[in-house]
């Protein structure tokens, strides 16, 4: 997590809808995670835009701590500790699979499939209650 704010360095440029809003929000500090909630953007694009305008000098970083977890790294933990709640030890033969997704898009279309897969193979109540969870962690 980093905590932004506006540079004494005049707006001279044009920015995109997003960016204003984000230039405009970072008069006080403010933390990125905080600017996501607000602008109800993904965290990784309030990044890439914090980014952008750092590095145009329109903002600076007034302190920056441990990072926090991708949304993805979330996911997938979030996605295991449900399929262990569901599966038990049977869990960990997903384990490899989940990791190996490298975005969300990914991660959520097998987690869609690993429902349909449950539910006509092992066990449909673990089915349910994996897509109960799945709709926490990927809301529609």
């Amino acid at each position: 997590m980093r905590v932004y704010r506006q540079s004494p360095k005049p707006l001279k440029i044009l920015l995109s809808r997003e960016e204003r809003l984000i230039y405009t929000l970072c008069r006080e500090e403010i933390s990125d995670v905080l600017l996501a909630e607000r602008t109800g953007l993904a965290l990784d694009v309030v990044q890439e835009i914090l980014l952008r305008l750092c590095q145009q000098g329109l903002l600076e970083v007034v302190v920056q701590g441990p990072s926090s977890p991708s949304p993805l790294q979330s996911a997938q933990e979030r996605l295991m500790r449900a399929l262990e709640a569901a599966l038990g030890p049977k869990a960990q033969a997903y384990a490899a699979e989940i990791q190996s997704k490298a975005s969300l898009g990914a991660l959520e279309e097998y987690s869609r499939k690993l429902v349909l897969r449950l539910r006509l193979t092992i066990s449909r109540r673990a089915a349910e209650a994996l897509e109960a969870e799945l709709k926490k962690i990927f809301p529609p």
